[in-house]
C-alpha cells in the first residue's frame, strides 16, 4: 500500500507512512479518509513520512491537495500542524514547494528527523 495511515498514540498525531510510487490522488484519498473516519482521532496534527517515497508529480500537486483540506474539511484543519518527513537529500526541493505552497489555515514544515518532527507537533519550538 503507497499510503498508510496510523495514530500515533504516544505523541497524539496521525502518520502517514508512504513508501514506493505514490500519486498525489493516493495522497489525497488517504488524508480525505483519515478526515472523515469517526473512529481516527485527528487531533489537527499529522506526520506525512516521506523518506521511502518517489512521489512524481507536478509542483502544482501540493497547492492542490492544500485546497482540497480547506474546501472539504475546512473545521478540521484550522489551525492544524503538518509536518513532512524526508531525507536530506531531497530536503532543499520539498521545503521549496511547501513554502511556495503556503496556506493560511495550516501550518506545514519540513523535518528529517521524525523525533524533531513529533516534537514540533506536539507543540515544541524546532
Amino acid at each position: 500500500m503507497p499510503v498508510a495511515a496510523h495514530f500515533d498514540r504516544d505523541y497524539r498525531f496521525v502518520m502517514f507512512r508512504c513508501s514506493g510510487n505514490v500519486a498525489i490522488n493516493e495522497a489525497r484519498r488517504a488524508f480525505d479518509q483519515t478526515l472523515t473516519d469517526p473512529a481516527m482521532e485527528f487531533d489537527q496534527r499529522a506526520l506525512w513520512d516521506l523518506r521511502n517515497a518517489v512521489i512524481a508529480e507536478k509542483p502544482r500537486a501540493i497547492p492542490d491537495l492544500l485546497d482540497m483540506l480547506h474546501h472539504r474539511h475546512p473545521d478540521r484543519v484550522a489551525g492544524a500542524r503538518v509536518a513532512i518527513l524526508v531525507n536530506e537529500e531531497h530536503g532543499a526541493g520539498v521545503s521549496t514547494l511547501v513554502e511556495k505552497a503556503g496556506s493560511k489555515s495550516l501550518t506545514l514544515r519540513v523535518f528529517f528527523s521524525y523525533a524533531d518532527a513529533a516534537r514540533w507537533l506536539a507543540g515544541h519550538d524546532i
